[in-house]
């Protein structure tokens, strides 16, 4: 399966968008999940979604790469798609505006079964990114 590929420009300069994804309190409202998130390479930490029958409602994730303003890169494994994929943020500054690109990788380990996820995860992504996140960051 191929990669969720989401590019989303966001009328705001690169350091509050930047702020937007490391400070764990902005990136809980704009993932409308709580998280523990550290900005700190190695470390685990989750996103909490409301439990429901066939899934805990943790996303559990570990910081792969940070590169301060320019690219955030962590582990993402909700237990619902089967296999660990990769979530990879990266900023570039367009005058005043920050092009933001996110590529969810990993889904060629999922099962045939994880379609209906990689699906829902996308749509997940635009919601987050072209809604959320922008306001967030244009706030």
């Amino acid at each position: 399966m191929e990669a969720i590929r989401k590019k989303v420009l966001i009328n705001a300069p690169v350091d509050r968008v930047w702020k937007a994804l490391t400070n764990p309190e902005e990136l809980a409202i704009w993932m409308l999940m709580p998280t523990d998130f550290e900005p700190e390479i190695g470390k685990n930490f989750t996103f909490t979604a409301k439990a429901e029958e066939t899934w805990d409602g943790i996303v559990r994730c570990k910081v792969k790469e940070m590169v301060k303003n320019k690219k955030l890169v962590f582990t993402w494994n909700s237990g619902l798609i089967k296999t660990e994929t990769l979530v990879t943020i990266e900023l570039n500054a367009k005058g005043k505006q920050t092009e933001l690109t996110l590529v969810h990788s990993g889904w060629e380990n999922a099962p045939a079964s994880a379609d209906i996820m990689k699906e829902g995860h996308d749509k997940g992504w635009s919601l987050r990114l072209d809604e959320k996140l922008r306001e967030l960051g244009e706030a």
